[in-house]
């Protein structure tokens, strides 16, 4: 899979709301999983853009949902309020989109995200008639933070922001270079190639 070099260069306005130590743990080449099953605002999750930012969220955060390995990152991410100015460090490229509804297929990817089961399950539990879905993502990092005024329309629960000012992917690196990342997703490659795709680039 490529690095960023090989990779235009160009600007990004959609944003995944994601916790902020899930996003950091990303950023670190911890976890290359996202599962996501939509906001109360949605009638579905849908990834409508191939290459988004990453809207780092705090306020809900809850040191239980999180497996103990990390924990201490959770206490090492400030607190600051959802409402607050959007500082923006990282986006995503979207590497794969799976769609999880059973519980079995849930379990077998428990190793490779942030999650504790209990709430990877429940997350799968609500809205049982849609699936999960799971996301295989290459996280790259900014050159430098990008801050920006809060919107009153960044607010709620939903998955998806449209920012009003575009943010530059110039000079990004990878998080993980191209042998690390590979080796990252290796071992989940045999679980989801099992699954039924989830689209990308269209809304749901």
């Amino acid at each position: 899979m490529d690095s960023l070099q090989h990779l235009p260069e160009h600007s990004l306005e959609h944003a995944l709301k994601e916790w902020a130590v899930a996003v950091r743990a990303l950023e670190r080449g911890d976890t290359a999983l996202v599962v996501r099953k939509g906001g109360i605002r949605e009638k579905a999750f849908a990834v409508p853009e191939a290459r988004f930012l990453f809207f780092k969220s705090y306020e809900h955060q809850k040191r239980e949902q999180l497996k103990p390995a990390y924990h201490d990152l959770l206490r090492s991410i400030p607190e600051r309020r959802d409402d607050g100015p959007v500082v923006f460090t990282s986006f995503a490229e979207v590497r794969g989109a799976y769609e999880v509804s059973e519980a079995e297929e849930l379990e077998a990817l428990d190793p490779y995200h942030v999650w504790e089961h209990e709430y990877a399950e429940s997350r799968l539990k609500w809205r049982p008639k849609k699936p999960l879905t799971v996301l295989v993502l290459r996280t790259y990092l900014l050159e430098e933070p990008v801050e920006f005024e809060y919107r009153a329309e960044y607010g709620g629960c939903k998955s998806w922001i449209q920012l009003a000012q575009s943010v530059s992917t110039a000079n990004s690196r990878p998080a993980l270079d191209d042998a690390a990342f590979e080796e990252l997703v290796r071992p989940v490659v045999g679980v989801l190639e099992d699954l039924s795709a989830a689209p990308v680039g269209q809304a749901g």
